[in-house]
């Protein structure tokens, strides 16, 4: 019981470590660099490899190499149904931003830049990242409150983002504005976002409630909006047919770079994330969904009962309306026979009484004549 009743202290998880000598053997073989070199990129964002470091941290330093060299074949995904889907998803928007989380999110930025690189370029399109969202990376990567990974990757990348932007896949938008980037894609969003599509790509849940808000707003707008005359129409037909469904898209990133669309259902109020679909952004939830469909069975359920029992009442109505018109009919039929008897014994009595009077009126004659 003793031994029962004794706590032990928790015991600390053993994290897996390699040495430094073959993490620089590992990175140096896998990126045909010397090791020298792979030692000088971690350096050069504050990686010091010590006598024993994770193993989960090669992850960050294959990523810190990869984007220090220019090199993302690792990051694109061979699967070509998906970089077709990626630009069925791309192809409809006229301005696609990126907010600052979603940038240093592991490495899901190198994933899909690196993915949508050859849509971009097809398509003519353009990654915008705001000044305002640079300056937030800038700080970020010297504020010791942040984890290691999250300084490592706001150190590296400006460089990427300036080298994307150097390529064309990239534009470096000026806020021209105080506050913080979110704001400012807020009132940027309001000003455009009934004469383009915007994609914004953030993991801030807050600022995806607003944009996806806004864009129900103007929407709701635009339908309260008076119609053309007839002649505006007829010129305004055009540009009308070949707009889209949608106006402004807010996604995040997910593992590999993928985008996970956020929709508020108007049901519950509350945001939820789900694969991007061509539709407005107020849209049920999963549960909600299920909710109203129980709903819906249980007035259907309702509804039934109340046919069977109108139903059955109406078949009561009927016999009892059957069961009168018998009884009527019987009636009349009963009247009927009576009524012949009547009238025939009326007959009878009226001849009778012609017999009896022809018989008196003989018998008087004859007794005249004797």
């Amino acid at each position: 019981m003793a031994n029962f009743l004794r706590r032990t202290p928790p015991k600390k998880q053993n994290v897996e470590t390699i040495t430094s000598e073959n993490t620089v053997d590992i990175l140096s073989s896998e990126f045909k660099l010397n090791k020298e070199k792979v030692s000088s990129i971690l350096r050069s964002v504050g990686i010091n490899l010590e006598a024993q470091n994770p193993v989960g941290e090669l992850e960050l330093y294959r990523e810190v190499i990869a984007s220090k060299i220019g090199d993302r074949s690792r990051f694109l995904n061979p699967d070509e149904a998906y970089i077709a889907e990626l630009d069925e998803q791309l192809r409809s928007f006229d301005e696609i931003y990126i907010d600052t989380a979603p940038i240093i999110q592991k490495d899901w930025f190198l994933h899909f830049v690196t993915n949508a690189e050859s849509i971009l370029k097809r398509r003519k399109k353009k990654l915008i990242i705001l000044e305002k969202t640079l300056e937030e990376l800038h700080g970020l990567k010297d504020n010791q409150e942040k984890d290691k990974e999250v300084r490592i990757r706001s150190t590296i990348r400006p460089d990427l983002i300036r080298f994307l932007a150097k390529r064309g896949l990239v534009r470096i938008g000026d806020t021209g504005s105080q506050g913080i980037a979110d704001d400012h894609l807020v009132q940027l969003f309001t000003q455009i976002g009934s004469k383009r599509n915007l994609l914004l790509i953030t993991q801030d849940r807050g600022l995806s409630e607003r944009i996806v808000r806004l864009s129900a707003e103007l929407e709701k707008k635009e339908a309260e909006q008076e119609e053309l005359p007839w002649f505006r129409r007829l010129f305004s037909r055009k540009s009308e047919e070949t707009d889209t469904t949608h106006r402004m898209v807010v996604c995040k990133l997910v593992e590999e770079g993928k985008l996970k669309r956020c929709y508020i259902c108007p049901e519950c109020n509350e945001s939820y994330y789900d694969d991007l679909h061509d539709c407005e952004g107020m849209v049920l939830c999963g549960r909600c969904y299920l909710n109203l469909k129980e709903q819906e069975a249980k007035q259907e359920a309702v509804n039934k009962k109340q046919r069977e029992a109108e139903l059955q009442a109406e078949e009561e109505r009927q016999k009892r309306m059957e069961a009168e018109e018998a009884r009527l009919e019987y009636e009349r039929s009963r009247d009927t026979v009576e009524n012949r008897l009547r009238t025939k014994r009326g007959k009878v009595f009226h001849i009778s009484l012609i017999v009896l009077l022809a018989l008196l009126l003989i018998l008087l004659i004859l007794l005249l004549v004797l």
